[in-house]
């Protein structure tokens, strides 16, 4: 065999060996699909982090509705473009090669407030709440807004960024949130957690030097 030719042997075992890696990792992602479709729904993020009565109180009161990201972009708008090189603003994307975009089971993680009122039906009704966006994790942000919207409170102070049912005065149950979506079973949870919370009081979670 001249040097050609065991070249050429050489390059079709690294492509077989390439192959075999790419087909078993898609078939682990075939069966973790699978194996989430034949489980329960997966509980509310929000409601798994607040815990069911207070979620319950708060949701069934009807004072709480889903904005979109768009309303958040007027005040803070440094992070509404920061978030824009973010994973969380492009969930969406990961569901379509499965065509899962429209599965409950994966919207759940995928998008803002899906099964809660006013949160994200699908794509054709409500686009303005696809992917993970600030809702995704502080809760519906009507209420925050008319607060901050509020020129008499914000004179006094006495607007300090409340009114959603997960804000800056709830560090666990944010934590609780990002929690629920970054299981195992999807190689999501942290290697880090706090670090990689922490990286979210930023603009930009992935410019360290923002």
């Amino acid at each position: 065999m001249n040097s050609r030719e065991k070249s050429m042997v050489s390059i079709l075992k690294i492509f077989a060996i390439v192959s075999l890696f790419a087909l078993t990792i898609f078939a682990n992602e075939n069966q973790r699909i699978i194996d989430e479709l034949a489980s329960p729904m997966p509980e509310i993020p929000l409601k798994k982090a607040m815990g069911e009565k207070l979620y319950n109180d708060a949701i069934n009161s009807g004072e709480y509705s889903y904005v979109g990201n768009s309303k958040c972009r007027l005040c803070h708008r440094n992070f509404f473009i920061g978030r824009k090189n973010d994973p969380h603003d492009h969930a969406m994307e990961s569901l379509i090669p499965s065509k899962n975009e429209k599965n409950s089971h994966c919207l759940t993680c995928h998008s803002t407030g899906h099964r809660m009122p006013s949160g994200f039906v699908d794509m054709e009704t409500t686009p303005r709440l696809s992917n993970v966006q600030c809702e995704g994790c502080h809760g519906p942000g009507n209420v925050h807004i008319a607060l901050a919207q509020d020129k008499d409170k914000n004179k006094n102070k006495v607007f300090l960024g409340g009114g959603f049912l997960a804000g800056a005065g709830s560090l666990q149950v944010l934590k609780d949130i990002c929690a629920s979506c970054h299981t195992k079973r999807w190689n999501k949870s942290y290697h880090d957690f706090n670090k990689a919370y922490n990286s979210y009081k930023k603009a930009d979670p992935n410019n360290a030097g923002n």
